[in-house]
């Protein structure tokens, strides 16, 4: 079997986001099949990253992206570096992931690493501006966003395209996490389809996760309803506050997740029944607050695959999103109900059927079936099986 490695930018970092989640899982399912990854980082595990602000940190990093490669050695837990996701074995190159980006920044290139036994295949996770010498490098691209929405991402368009067109030079092949971000890659990169493959991604929550839940504590009394994510404009807070406001119901409306760059001010659109804020919560309080959801509103603008869709339909809490693009793929038109995103109108509609359902409707009952049915194509084992045939064509 092949020897794998991921990089771990996110793993183990306080606020870790959905990337972050995504190599967590690539990473429990290749553990589970008997091929136990490698995780590449930017600094030893039990020790705290570098500042990114100090002012000798910054020129350091730019003396050391004049460099024409850098090396990662692998760590032991007898080196007192502990251990990546599911046990697995470390690698660490210092700094590299802010190195490869001042190196992309101000010459336009990869930064190139090397180590002293290359694996058969570096998976990217995210797409960074790196190569690693010797192995088949393959790049999780999750979605086009800069080029499709510029207005509703902080990340520079132009830079985004530039990168796109390095790592397509540079890679040996190119994944995503839905067909709709396969398509916005093809046409807005100008990548060929044939090197551009869509595995999804998987979703699940170990036994161990539910038990925590059980004892966490929700934001509210059971039945309120939910949104998961950072609140930006990209998830189309405002038009979602004000849709809950303008359906009448008296069911609270819970934001759970970070700010993003540009949060909205949508104190302006909250109603009569409050809007709890959640700005952070551990993974146990996340899993329980969308358990107890008496449905989990999700009407972004725009994404590359929507986590929380799947994970709430795989607790068993009805989901109503956006139709069309990425959010209408994931959850598809008899799983979940699906509103016009820029409608407030239309997604206050929506709002209001799930809100006149009971616990015990036939309605709710048979559109939280149909849920977990689309949620079981995103089990594990289904993205395994995809995983394990990617891999094997590569080699």
């Amino acid at each position: 079997m092949p020897m794998i490695w991921l990089d771990a930018r996110n793993v183990n970092r306080a606020g870790g986001t959905g990337v972050a989640r995504y190599a967590e899982m690539i990473a429990e399912c290749l553990a589970g099949a008997g091929m136990k990854p490698t995780c590449l980082t930017d600094y030893a595990p039990g020790q705290a990253p570098a500042n990114p602000h100090t002012p000798g940190r910054q020129i350091w990093r730019r003396l050391q992206s004049l460099r024409p490669h850098y090396r990662a050695a692998l760590r032991g837990a007898g080196e007192g570096v502990g251990q990546g996701p599911c046990g697995a074995p470390w690698a660490v190159c210092p700094d590299i992931f802010r190195i490869a980006h001042v190196k992309f920044t101000h010459q336009g290139t990869l930064a190139r690493v090397r180590t002293a036994a290359p694996p058969d295949i570096m998976h990217w996770t995210y797409p960074l501006p790196i190569r690693l010498e010797g192995a088949r490098n393959v790049v999780t691209v999750h979605d086009a966003v800069p080029l499709t929405h510029p207005d509703l991402t902080g990340i520079d368009p132009d830079r985004f395209r530039r990168l796109m067109a390095r790592l397509a030079e540079s890679a040996d092949m190119i994944v995503t996490v839905s067909e709709t971000a396969r398509q916005d890659i093809i046409t807005h990169c100008g990548i060929a389809p044939s090197r551009i493959h869509n595995l999804y991604q998987a979703v699940t929550f170990s036994d161990e996760e539910l038990r925590q839940a059980r004892a966490a504590r929700p934001p509210a009394p059971p039945g309120y309803f939910v949104h998961v994510g950072r609140v930006e404009r990209r998830k189309n807070i405002c038009r979602l506050v004000a849709a809950h406001a303008r359906s009448g119901t008296r069911r609270p409306l819970v934001l759970i997740g970070p700010d993003g760059d540009d949060r909205p001010d949508y104190a302006p659109f909250v109603g009569d029944v409050p809007v709890i804020r959640l700005p952070w919560s551990d993974r146990a309080t996340l899993i329980r607050t969308m358990q107890d959801a008496h449905a989990l509103l999700f009407p972004s603008l725009a994404e590359g695959f929507g986590l929380p869709i799947v994970e709430a339909m795989a607790l068993g809490t009805p989901v109503l999103t956006a139709r069309g693009g990425a959010t209408g793929e994931i959850a598809t038109a008899d799983a979940a109900i699906l509103v016009d995103p820029l409608d407030v109108s239309a997604i206050a509609e929506g709002i209001r059927l799930l809100d006149g359902w009971g616990e015990n409707d036939p309605a709710r009952l048979a559109l939280i079936a149909r849920g977990a049915a689309r949620a079981a194509r995103f089990t594990p084992d289904a993205y395994l099986d995809r995983l394990r045939g990617f891999y094997d064509s590569l080699m």
